[in-house]
């Protein structure tokens, strides 16, 4: 099979897994974007509402955030592949006071991250990138041994679970929830040391 139908396969795979998935509430799944083969792959967390709408990962809030911060360091959505360890929108529904459910998201439950941990497996083998960059708690835990983003961001890693390089950063969207200037500068400094990185890898 060539690379363009490993990537139609591996979307009927996740799309099946979430279509048949009934434990709990999810809205909807999406696919990586980016080029196959591809030096460079970022992985988050799981999809929101935005991305489930447009197809793309990191297009929200939280992608505005990631787009400045990709540019400033000389890189664009073309020249990156973005994923997630979860495929699918894990969601929370509550009723309102007025009656009318209230939709909001939720993070992956470790069950469903394991869904796609194959399909991940492949999707970084397929894309076979020089350097991945974490974006999180949650694909830091899935690919590499360590439990914390604090106990490891800013720095390259290998990660002896895929036998890959891996550079963990905090989540884009950390930056709506904590203003604070001490996170910002410490947030833009990976984000500067990525480049040095990115210089020595690529």
């Amino acid at each position: 099979m060539n690379i363009e139908e490993r990537l139609s396969l591996m979307k009927e795979k996740i799309k099946e897994i979430s279509e048949s998935y009934t434990e709990e509430s999810i809205g909807g799944w999406i696919t990586g974007n980016g080029p196959v083969p591809c030096k460079i792959l970022f992985i988050g967390e799981a999809p929101g509402k935005t991305e489930v709408e447009s197809g793309e990962p990191f297009v929200g809030m939280a992608g505005k955030n990631f787009e400045h911060y990709l540019n400033l360091v000389g890189l664009n959505r073309d020249n990156i592949r973005i994923t997630n360890a979860c495929y699918f929108r894990p969601i929370k529904i509550k009723e309102s006071v007025s009656g009318k459910p209230s939709i909001s998201n939720r993070s992956p439950k470790s069950s469903e991250i394991k869904l796609f941990t194959d399909i991940l497996n492949e999707e970084i083998n397929l894309v076979d990138p020089k350097l991945i960059i974490t974006l999180g708690n949650t694909p830091l835990k899935t690919i590499t041994d360590f439990n914390s983003i604090g106990e490891c961001h800013g720095n390259l890693i290998l990660s002896t679970k895929i036998n890959r390089n891996v550079f963990p950063m905090y989540h884009p969207s950390s930056l709506i929830y904590n203003r604070s200037n001490e996170f910002k500068d410490m947030y833009l400094q990976d984000w500067h040391k990525l480049k040095e990185v990115l210089k020595n890898l690529i």
